[in-house]
């Protein structure tokens, strides 16, 4: 009898996808290689009836497994003729992804898209009820289901470690290996495209912070305006540094309200304690820590960077949209809140100079400190860099962004200030 209602309850589901890279084909191999555990599991049957791509004949396999041939097509109209009940978009651009979605939502076809830049800028696509979009941030964390569940709670920060790639050569930087040595490596082991340029100067990052901030506050933030920094000015002293105080530096992204209904949105590496749990996120993984009014903290961490991870997000994403019969819309975009401005913000500061050796030179950078309503902490001074150049390191006490720039501007016009000020916020 129980076999029998398995049968009677088994839903064939048809897939069609957009695209053949390394996340779509890891999407076909654990489609065709899961598929037995989803129907005993899931009591879904799921056919790939299209895959859209470039050039058909080009063969295309990941780890051992070859994607058939005969559900290639480089034709749109192929892939809605297979009459898809999901369409599965992973092309990653605007332009064409726009409107392939667009013509399926048109249909009624479901859509699952891990596209961060579509969906952190066009208002129409992530409020669709028909748009399922958990693979876009998080890689194998469920971050936005988790949000989407939980807005029945007052939640007022988001803070993580949203691009495992810069969290691996972070950590291959703490492990002694140079910059170049740390990328190359992550390119190799499949975490970095060919050009790791959007992971490296936070834009990766920074799109999926915006998706989060309209997810969980209903802001759509203008990526132009959010604070985004890289990782490529971080030297070998600051991560000595971090490591004898018991820090790490970590590529941190932030959404969270502050005063006068106002939302901080930014992007950029951090000193963590390690005693802390997104100190502790080591390689490639992703973490998320959110807090709210009745949850109090919620910590997730998984899988980030890499293929394979991302396309079990996606798997679960069309699971999900298969057992939705009627999609509801669960994206809100509002003005009840207003991004906050740079100089808004307020932090503690780690300071990197590089100055002459000679008497008075920390009662010159104190002076410019102070004018500029900056409280020093601490000062540490370690061994000459030169014979005419010893580094510094200051920690501040919190104080306004606004404040520590004026400060560092005009110590970089020191004549003592051999280089322009580095510096890093430290995470509380």
């Amino acid at each position: 009898m129980n076999k029998l209602r398995f049968f009677q309850d088994m839903r064939k589901i048809k897939v069609a996808l957009l695209g053949c890279g390394n996340v779509g084909k890891y999407v076909i191999k654990n489609i065709y290689e899961l598929s037995e555990h989803i129907r005993k599991t899931e009591n879904i049957d799921i056919e790939i009836t299209k895959v859209l791509v470039r050039d058909k004949i080009k063969p295309r396999e990941i780890n051992g497994f070859k994607i058939p041939r005969e559900i290639l097509t480089v034709s749109f109209s192929d892939i809605i003729n297979s009459k898809p009940d999901i369409v599965v978009e992973l092309i990653g651009d605007y332009e064409n992804a726009r409107a392939f979605i667009s013509s399926c939502i048109s249909e009624n076809i479901k859509v699952v898209t891990a596209n961060k830049f579509l969906l952190s800028i066009d208002d129409d696509i992530i409020q669709s009820p028909l748009v399922f979009f958990d693979a876009s941030v998080g890689g194998g964390i469920p971050i936005i289901r988790t949000l989407q569940n939980a807005v029945f709670d007052h939640i007022y920060e988001i803070t993580g470690i949203l691009n495992g790639t810069t969290n691996f050569i972070l950590t291959k930087l703490e492990e002694g290996m140079s910059f170049q040595e740390a990328v190359e490596l992550a390119q190799k082991l499949g975490y970095a495209e060919p050009d790791p340029s959007y992971d490296i100067n936070g834009t990766d990052a920074l799109q999926k912070i915006c998706i989060l901030s309209t997810v969980c506050f209903g802001i759509r933030p203008d990526p132009k305006r959010v604070i985004r920094e890289g990782i490529s000015g971080i030297d070998r002293l600051d991560i000595e540094f971090a490591r004898e105080f018991d820090y790490s530096i970590k590529p941190i992204a932030t959404t969270k309200i502050e005063k006068d209904r106002m939302i901080s949105v930014s992007v950029f590496p951090m000193l963590v304690s390690n005693k802390s749990s997104l100190g502790d996120v080591r390689g490639n993984l992703n973490a998320v820590l959110i807090r709210g009014k009745r949850i109090g903290e919620l910590f997730l961490k998984g899988q980030g960077a890499g293929g394979e991870p991302t396309s079990i997000s996606v798997i679960s994403d069309i699971i999900e949209a298969a057992k939705t019969e009627k999609p509801k819309q669960k994206v809100f975009i509002s003005n009840e809140f207003k991004l906050a401005t740079q100089d808004e913000m307020i932090s503690k500061f780690y300071i990197r100079l590089k100055v002459v050796d000679k008497p008075g030179v920390l009662a010159k950078i104190a002076d410019s400190f102070g004018r500029n309503n900056v409280s020093i902490e601490s000062v540490l001074q370690k061994h000459r860099a030169s014979d005419q150049a010893v580094p510094i390191f200051i920690i501040t006490h919190e104080c306004q962004e606004k404040n520590m720039r004026l400060a560092l501007e005009e110590c970089s016009k020191l004549d003592v200030v051999l280089e322009t000020p580095f510096f890093l916020r430290i995470y509380q």
